[in-house]
């Protein structure tokens, strides 16, 4: 594989620029109690973009891992007795059947006719500073995801299909570069992969 290095320190910084630019104009460092319905759209369309930007980067940056080989556990025996372990626990769970209760609120239907009003924050600030996170510990996760992308090639799971991100003609232009170089990469990362047919 080749050394994209210089590419996967451009796409970062680019991603996490997009992501705190996108936090900071709507606001969400201020953690407000309420926005408007327009504005948490709005920026819940362009997390959700960046998010899949920023996870074909971290699956990126786990293919270029070199990881050593996995030291086999060591083996042990459920069934098997050992000294001051504590006898079983009886069975948690219930046989006979759960009496009926009311209806859940959500099978009633709407009571009342949804407003215009302020929606709130929270929901929107935890997801943005996830990606924040995210961010500060992309090689941890990245090193994880290596781990997984390891096993699925010792059981023969097929190739992940990776396609085009779609709209990218409304995307700010060093984010769409930033899209369609992280696309032709992740192919050409994955024709490493072994055939599985």
């Amino acid at each position: 594989m080749t050394d994209l290095t210089v590419f996967i320190l451009h796409a970062f910084r680019t991603i996490a620029r997009a992501v705190a630019e996108t936090g900071v104009n709507a606001g969400l460092f201020r953690h407000p109690e309420l926005i408007s319905k327009t504005l948490k759209r709005r920026v819940s369309a362009e997390l959700k973009r960046l998010a899949v930007l920023l996870r074909r980067l971290i699956f990126l940056m786990a293919l270029q891992m070199e990881l050593a080989p996995l030291v086999p556990r060591p083996v042990s025996n459920y069934f098997e007795k050992t000294e001051g372990e504590p006898k079983p626990r009886k069975a948690f769970f219930s046989v006979l059947p759960v009496p009926a209760t009311e209806a859940p609120d959500f099978l009633h239907g709407p009571i009342i006719v949804p407003t215009r009003a302020p929606v709130p924050a929270a929901p929107l600030i935890a997801r943005w500073e996830a990606m924040l996170d995210t961010l500060r510990y992309r090689q941890r996760r990245a090193r994880c995801l290596a781990r997984t992308i390891q096993r699925w090639k010792a059981a023969g799971e097929a190739r992940p299909h990776v396609p085009p991100v779609p709209d990218t003609h409304r995307l700010p232009a060093a984010i769409a570069l930033v899209s369609g170089g992280l696309t032709v990469q992740l192919i050409e990362a994955l024709k490493a992969w072994p055939d599985s047919s």
